[in-house]
């Protein structure tokens, strides 16, 4: 079999050092991933806020630059504890007057609304944070041979670096799969 040539000249061995930083990075970016989109997720199924009902009593466009439709009305909570009859949230397309609406009150004055595509849209972004995450460990459960390739490790224990990456892949797919449901559910009459 003939050498591969590249026009990029011999390939040179990554170092330890800048591989361990890189997989910090990877590291680090899959868990604020995972952390923000749990936490978006949760406001969006309505199970970290206060749940309730908006019943609008007026919508209109506001902005110049990039205009939005703001609705106001009365925010009723599940348990009924507070009204806030001047709530207000930003949608898309306008609703009309008397319209309900589910919200979850993330706290006094600020308000998301809840819906199953983007809960769905939050789930890929925190899978996709997995993902990186598990890619992170897999690296550091890998070590460098001479040649500057990652080789995993053999024993009882060494294919812990492979079953890490694998389960990446597989969060990575998954994180696929939610972003396709969450595009699709709209089309098909989900919220």
């Amino acid at each position: 079999m003939a050498p591969v040539i590249s026009n990029h000249g011999p390939s040179r061995p990554v170092s330890p050092a800048r591989a361990s930083a890189y997989l910090v990075v990877f590291v680090l970016i899959g868990t604020g991933l995972m952390a923000f989109g749990g936490y978006q997720a949760g406001h969006a199924l309505g199970l970290l806020g206060e749940p309730g009902r908006l019943t609008v009593a007026s919508c209109a466009e506001a902005g110049r630059v990039k205009p939005e439709i703001r609705c106001t009305g009365t925010f009723r909570p599940d348990g009924g504890r507070s009204l806030d009859p001047a709530a207000h949230i930003v949608v898309n397309p306008s609703l009309a007057a008397g319209e309900s609406i589910r919200l979850d009150r993330v706290h006094t004055g600020s308000y998301v609304r809840i819906s199953p595509a983007r809960a769905e849209g939050y789930a890929a972004l925190t899978l996709f944070g997995a993902a990186l995450f598990a890619f992170g460990g897999a690296g550091f459960a890998s070590r460098t041979n001479p040649s500057g390739r990652p080789e995993f490790r053999a024993g009882p224990t060494g294919s812990a670096g492979l079953r890490v990456g694998q389960a990446g892949v597989v969060l990575l797919l998954g994180a696929g799969l939610c972003l396709i449901i969450a595009f699709l559910s709209p089309l098909l009459g989900g919220d």
